[in-house]
């Protein structure tokens, strides 16, 4: 089992790899024919797309918690068809709820939110609601998608996505070099969601065609609804969280402003995305080995490694070098007030790939509940550091908010399922431990070393978590596994 989810983690780091390099060739493209002011209204649509958690209430994920349990279980690939295709028909039927709501609310959001107005305001309501039609198109496709990944067809996912990146922010670029219009930009990247839609359904059909006659179970749908409407509530909370920042900022200050904490906060999560899409290999195997505990544990014991020798060198790299690389990569001006937000983001999101672990344990045992009732524990708590953050820092205050979030959220989940999961409770602790120890060498190399020593002791960490990354594999190679368990 290891050495599948090692397969299927290897995969899903290849086509992330190249939606990173498109990624990072578009944005600033996109910078020198928009400006800085129409980027930031660029990244919130990406925001709004980042929101597709919400909009599907939970129902994606809860196809791949439903899907990989029932292969688990040996259940008939019939019961499953009926239930994907059901649930897929209500995911369109929730989009065309939610464009009619996004249609409307634009002129609100641009006018009151964003405090836009003239000719920017104009194209802003024409974008957005040019991406409010593709909602229906977006959320059949996560359905799909949700539902190919508890089939665990790593592959078949990684091969497709690497092409439709590149229509994704190919398209909007192309767009933008002819007719530098934000709203005509953003509605390329909603035309985008159209075709992935149709790629989807199509290799879906392929993989789990619906049987005549074969109907779904009112358990397994009331089962997804109810695992999905936990979820969802995550997915408002989370989302909120993680891209209320961006919302606050810009209705305190300008979209130029705001353009500095949305380029360094989009480039970490996506110099980052490679180890933690790794990662997502592991959710559908923990659900599908739920009933074996000393296999789960095993999963976990390596995941934990895993996160650590692969997340610390690329946070440790791109914190010590954040400077140089967003003058290279944008500008000199641009880099000054982006640095610091880069650096933060970057520890805050280290300590966000280390929650996934026990969010992915918790979510694959059925417990959508308990993760969404620690996020409407955390959202207070964040409202308050991210006001007070804004108001004693500026842009610098809402990183430092977003980061000691994720230190909260990683610390109550890692808790909660330590509590709750106890032949997982030895690889939680000593997990646990490696983590704070890792954590507080990176908050030192970065903010307590300078010059020369700050850099052999980074070269030091990234060779070393190589090393170890190289044993890891070899070790799941030979199926020995057990060795690295903690």
């Amino acid at each position: 089992m290891s050495r599948k989810v090692a397969h299927n983690a290897l995969w899903n780091v290849g086509g992330q790899l190249v939606s990173l390099g498109v990624g990072l060739v578009a944005l600033p493209i996109l910078l020198h024919a928009l400006g800085a002011a129409r980027l930031g209204v660029f990244t919130l649509a990406l925001g709004l797309i980042g929101f597709s958690g919400l909009f599907d209430l939970g129902l994606s994920r809860a196809l791949t918690q439903t899907v990989s349990s029932s292969l688990g279980q040996g259940r008939s690939r019939g019961q499953m068809a009926a239930l994907v295709w059901r649930v897929i028909g209500l995911l369109a039927g929730f989009g065309v709820l939610w464009l009619m709501a996004l249609w409307w609310a634009a002129p609100f959001l641009v006018g009151r939110l964003f405090s836009l107005s003239g000719e920017m305001a104009r194209e802003t309501i024409f974008g957005l609601r040019a991406l409010a039609l593709s909602i229906p198109f977006a959320l059949a496709a996560t359905g799909a998608m949700g539902t190919l990944e508890g089939l665990q067809q790593f592959r078949l996912l990684s091969l497709w996505r690497m092409p439709m990146s590149l229509l994704q922010f190919g398209l909007p670029v192309g767009v933008a070099l002819i007719r530098p219009d934000v709203g005509w930009v953003i509605a390329a990247l909603a035309a985008t969601r159209v075709v992935w839609m149709l790629l989807w359904l199509t290799q879906l059909h392929r993989q789990l065609p619906r049987e005549p006659g074969v109907t779904a179970s009112r358990a397994d749908l009331r089962h997804a609804l109810r695992f999905g409407g936990w979820l969802s509530v995550s997915n408002l909370i989370g989302p909120l969280m993680t891209y209320a920042d961006r919302f606050y900022l810009a209705s305190v200050f300008s979209a130029a402003a705001v353009a500095y904490y949305t380029v360094p906060f989009d480039s970490a999560t996506r110099i980052t995305a490679l180890p933690l899409t790794a990662m997502n290999a592991l959710f559908p195997a923990l659900a599908e080995t739920q009933s074996r505990p000393e296999a789960s544990m095993r999963l976990l014991a390596l995941a934990i490694h895993a996160v650590v020798v692969l997340m610390l060198p690329v946070v440790l790299v791109g914190a010590v070098f954040a400077h140089p690389f967003l003058a290279l990569w944008l500008d000199a001006s641009f880099a000054g007030p982006a640095t610091p937000v880069l650096q933060l983001l970057l520890i805050g999101i280290f300590l966000n790939s280390a929650a996934h672990l026990p969010y992915a344990l918790l979510q694959a045992h059925g417990r959508s509940d308990l993760t969404a009732k620690l996020h409407l524990l955390e959202l207070p708590v964040f409202a308050v550091l991210l006001v007070a953050g804004v108001h004693l820092f500026g842009i610098t205050g809402a990183a430092l908010a977003w980061t000691l979030r994720m230190a909260l959220d990683a610390a109550l989940l890692y808790f909660t399922a330590w509590w709750l999961h106890r032949p997982q409770r030895a690889a939680l602790a000593r997990g646990v431990g490696l983590l704070c120890l890792s954590a507080g060498a990176l908050l030192w190399v970065v903010y307590a070393l300078h010059g020369q020593v700050q850099l052999a002791l980074t070269v030091v960490v990234v060779v070393a978590c190589a090393f170890a990354a190289l044993r890891m594999l070899r070790l799941t190679r030979l199926g020995t596994h057990k060795e690295i368990a903690p």
